[in-house]
């Protein structure tokens, strides 16, 4: 009965997502294939960050998307980070070159980052408190994953 209901949930709230974000046909979950899972999870995904980027004030919070070639790959792939992790990783490349400091692991990275990964983690919630449309593309985003890994 509970999973029945979490997947009539998971389905409305994806069919209000996705009306709202390309006034498509209504979606149900459990219909989609995982290349389809995959194309809404890029679609809701899109939509939650513009969502998120256009209320905040400071640059350095927002999230980019952009593509890049993984080591040993001839396939693009998509990354979305925080704009202070680019620019900190960028600063931690040209320091390295300039042998000023080594260069960062992820990790490292990512420690060294802590207090702005925390105050990213607030404003997401903050915003979430206050706007319902970003409050559910986060839940369908979230429904949208799940389901793609269930069956991937």
């Amino acid at each position: 009965m509970i999973l029945k209901m979490r997947k009539l949930f998971a389905g409305l709230l994806l069919c209000f997502a996705a009306s709202a974000v390309s006034a498509q046909e209504p979606i149900v979950i459990d219909d989609l294939s995982p290349a389809q899972l995959r194309a809404e999870i890029k679609t809701v995904q899109t939509e939650f960050y513009r969502v998120y980027n256009a209320a905040m004030d400071d640059s350095k919070m927002r999230i980019v998307c952009h593509d890049y070639l993984p080591t040993t790959s001839n396939i693009r792939q998509e990354a979305c980070e925080p704009q202070f992790v680019i620019d900190r990783r960028s600063g931690n490349a040209s320091d390295s070159q300039r042998q000023i400091d080594v260069l960062m692991t992820p990790a490292a990275l990512q420690q060294d980052l802590s207090a702005e990964f925390t105050a990213l983690t607030a404003a997401m919630n903050k915003l979430a408190a206050e706007d319902q449309y970003f409050k559910e593309l986060n839940s369908v985003l979230k429904m949208l994953r799940e389901r793609l890994d269930e069956i991937t």
